[in-house]
């Protein structure tokens, strides 16, 4: 089977079969072999639309996945089977076959939609901050609307890019969480000695900037405060179950000496060490 484009209807492009011979290459269906995966793509619809402010898009669903990608202007949220997701500004959306979903947004922008067949390997979901993507969008807008020769094979090649790079970005989510979470841990394991903010973003390739904002953003504090709580919570347990001096605790859990020690419990339980230890 053979694809071609028919007429716009609006701004709607739609790709329809039509019989033809059978083509060895260059027909819009593509395959790729990649870690043992075969990818098969091919465009069912090019849709660039603007939605004006307070726009509502009611819940519907399509017979092949669909690809979106949000201008600079986009703000709203969308549904995506029960899931709501923030719409940002260059922003990419990813709904499977079937899937129910909808949007409202609360800013007018423009809007580019892709249907597509494919084997995806990754789930429903919305990647922020996806600027990179936008020249494939409209690469593949232009391809359909101009259909030179070989477009069809470029549309496939593009869409298959723009998934490849949406699953790059999850990889680096992950990874990026990971390294978050090892950090906590070295925290954890490493309290009593002196834990640098700085060597920590080393470790997870940031800026030490960078990394106090996405340690709080994950964990709710800033890591240099993640470090002070574990070290009282352990100069607390110290104090309850040991006969240590308050010298002795405040060296084993890090601080500089014990009125610093002091003064953090003052400041965190409202008691000094000797009321913490005498508290039944």
């Amino acid at each position: 089977m053979k694809w071609y484009a028919r007429q716009p209807t609006g701004d709607m492009l739609y790709l329809e079969k039509v019989s033809a011979p059978r083509e060895k290459k260059g027909t819009l269906t593509e395959m790729f072999v990649l870690r043992g995966v075969i990818y098969m793509t091919k465009l069912v619809f090019c849709h660039n639309h603007s939605r004006s402010r307070e726009h509502d898009v009611l819940p519907h669903k399509h017979d092949c996945h669909e690809l979106v990608f949000y201008e600079e202007t986009a703000r709203g949220v969308t549904d995506i089977e029960g899931t709501e997701y923030e719409i940002t500004p260059l922003g990419v959306s990813l709904i499977h076959r079937g899937a129910v979903h909808s949007e409202r947004h609360f800013e007018e922008t423009n809007v580019i939609f892709l249907g597509f067949e494919s084997t995806l390997t990754l789930p429903d979901g919305v990647w922020n901050d996806m600027g990179e993507l936008r020249p494939l969008f409209c690469d593949i807008v232009r391809e359909v609307r101009n259909q030179e020769w070989g477009y069809e094979k470029i549309i496939s090649l593009k869409i298959q890019e723009i998934l490849t790079w949406l699953e790059r970005k999850s990889c680096g989510e992950s990874s990026r969480v990971r390294n978050l979470e090892f950090c906590k841990q070295y925290i954890e394991e490493n309290y009593m000695q002196d834990v640098s903010v700085g060597e920590l973003a080393g470790m997870c390739g940031y800026s030490s900037d960078r990394f106090r904002h996405l340690f709080a953003e994950k964990f709710g504090l800033y890591p240099q405060n993640y470090l002070v709580s574990v070290r009282l919570e352990n100069a607390r347990h110290l104090l309850k179950s040991t006969n240590y001096s308050c010298v002795e605790i405040a060296m084993m859990c890090g601080f500089s000496d014990s009125s610093q020690m002091t003064k953090m419990m003052k400041k965190k339980y409202g008691r000094t060490p000797r009321e913490i230890r005498n508290i039944l």
